[in-house]
């Protein structure tokens, strides 16, 4: 417990100081700025307890909002998703009692992983960038800036996951 402590804490200061000094300074064509940080909900174990995640999450987010000056936003969008994760993967698996205890990220199919991720992060960037915006003026344009970079971020984001879960232990 006190490695997975270790582990998921340095994640938490590890994933703004990326965001911040790398993914933040990608703005192609004004629309598409990956947000990174999120990776944290889908490898963060599902097994623990709720209210862990949901204080690291907004820990997380408020980390990168006093660093961006963003007044709340990522936390709001980060804490949102992760009271929704489980939700979200108990509608795409189709399973209403998922075993917590033997749920994994390492033990979903690759399909079901990628439609995980993917909503999740869609609803994320939608909530991020309507209170940046705060307004339905210029929707089409929302719209397109949030489908635009869950593209990229879920690309991203897959690649981080197969580049870092996918290691076997040497035995």
């Amino acid at each position: 417990m006190n490695s997975d402590l270790f582990k998921y804490g340095l994640l938490l200061l590890f994933l703004p100081i990326l965001q911040l000094s790398i993914f933040n300074n990608i703005n192609f064509l004004g629309y598409i700025n990956p947000q990174i940080y999120i990776i944290f909900i889908f490898v963060f174990p599902i097994k623990n307890e709720k209210i862990i995640l949901l204080i690291s999450s907004f820990l997380l987010g408020l980390f990168i909002d006093f660093l961006t000056n963003d007044g709340g936003i990522h936390a709001f969008s980060l804490v949102f998703i992760s009271y929704i994760r489980l939700f979200v993967l108990r509608i795409i698996s189709g399973k209403s009692d998922l075993d917590k205890e033997i749920l994994n990220i390492r033990k979903l199919n690759f399909p079901t992983l990628i439609t995980w991720i993917t909503i999740l992060t869609f609803i994320h960037h939608f909530i991020l960038f309507l209170l940046e915006q705060f307004s339905f003026a210029h929707f089409t344009s929302l719209l397109l800036k949030t489908l635009l970079t869950t593209l990229f971020s879920v690309v991203l984001i897959i690649f981080g996951l197969q580049l870092f879960l996918n290691r076997k232990p040497n035995a």
